[in-house]
């Protein structure tokens, strides 16, 4: 019989595929690195920011998601430092954000910036 041959030399092939082995897949969510945290912190005025940690898939509720980070560290605002602890979200168009909402606006914190959405008007 030669099928389980013919089975056994299709698994092999499919399993030896560059497309299907997990070290060659892009990670989903892209980490989150402290570089691109204290950018968003900065794009949220910010100053002096020094990200002590970043801590993936998980906020500061304890909500545990891929999409989320929670980032711990120390920035000055208005003359004074303060210890932050900034939870961060996961969108594919946004990459890793910051917001604000409510009932008509929404600001949202980037690495490129920030941006408002007003109800009824794109952003």
């Amino acid at each position: 019989m030669r099928y389980p041959f013919l089975i056994l030399a299709i698994f092999t092939a499919l399993i030896s595929s560059p497309g299907l082995r997990a070290a060659d897949a892009v990670p989903y969510p892209p980490p989150l690195t402290k570089e691109e945290a204290r950018l968003i912190l900065e794009a949220m005025d910010w100053r002096d920011v020094n990200v002590v940690a970043v801590v993936e898939g998980i906020n500061e509720k304890k909500v545990v998601s891929p999409t989320l980070a929670l980032v711990l560290a120390l920035a000055k605002r208005d003359g004074d430092y303060r210890d932050l602890k900034l939870d961060l979200y996961y969108d594919r168009d946004l990459g890793w954000f910051s917001f604000e909402s409510s009932p008509k606006l929404f600001r949202i914190w980037t690495r490129n910036g920030y941006r408002e959405i007003k109800a009824g008007i794109g952003g």
